[in-house]
C-alpha cells in the first residue's frame, strides 16, 4: 500500500464490482465505500484495502487476478467504468491510479465479458484461451505501461 504524506489529499470513493460466485452462476454488483485513499495507490491497492476490510468483517473477499502488478503480463486484465483496463489509454488495469478519479465518484469494476474468458469468480476470468496462443508462440511483446 502506497502511504500517504502530509501533502496528500486523500480520497474517498464508492466501487461497484461485479460479485459472482461461480462460473454459470448468476451474478450481480455490489457496492462498497472506499475511503481515505491515497491517490498514488493503483487501482488494485485500492482493492486490496476493500478486501482487508471484508475480511475483517468476515465477509468473502473481491476475487481478482493479479500477477506482476507492472503493467506486463495482462492477468489484471478488467473492465473499469465501461473500458477495457481503464479511463487511459494503453494501460494495464494495475497502471491505473485512483487519482484518475474524483473524490466522491462511483467506479465500476467487472470482468472482461468475452465468450473465450468465460467468469470463474468475481473478477477472475477463466484464460485458458489466451494461454494457448501464447503456448502456440502467438504473442506480442511490448514495453511496461503500453499493455
Amino acid at each position: 500500500m502506497v502511504a500517504a504524506t502530509n501533502s496528500t489529499q486523500l480520497i474517498s470513493v464508492t466501487l461497484r464490482v461485479w460479485r459472482q460466485a461461480g462460473p454459470g452462476q448468476a451474478g450481480k454488483f455490489v457496492e462498497y465505500k472506499a475511503a481515505n485513499l491515497n491517490p498514488n495507490m493503483s487501482l488494485l491497492e485500492m482493492i486490496d484495502v476493500v478486501n482487508d476490510d471484508l475480511e475483517r468483517r468476515g465477509e468473502d473477499p473481491i476475487a481478482f487476478a493479479h500477477d506482476c502488478r507492472e503493467g506486463i503480463c495482462g492477468t489484471c486484465s478488467l473492465v473499469i467504468d465501461g473500458k477495457p483496463h481503464g479511463p487511459h489509454r494503453a494501460i494495464a488495469s494495475c497502471q491505473t491510479y485512483v487519482r484518475s478519479f474524483a473524490d466522491g465518484a462511483t467506479i465500476t469494476i467487472e470482468p472482461f465479458r468475452a465468450k473465450p474468458f468465460p467468469v470463474i469468480k468475481d473478477l477472475i476470468t477463466d484464460r485458458s484461451a489466451f494461454d494457448r496462443i501464447q503456448q502456440a508462440g502467438g504473442y506480442i511483446t511490448v514495453r511496461t505501461g503500453s499493455a
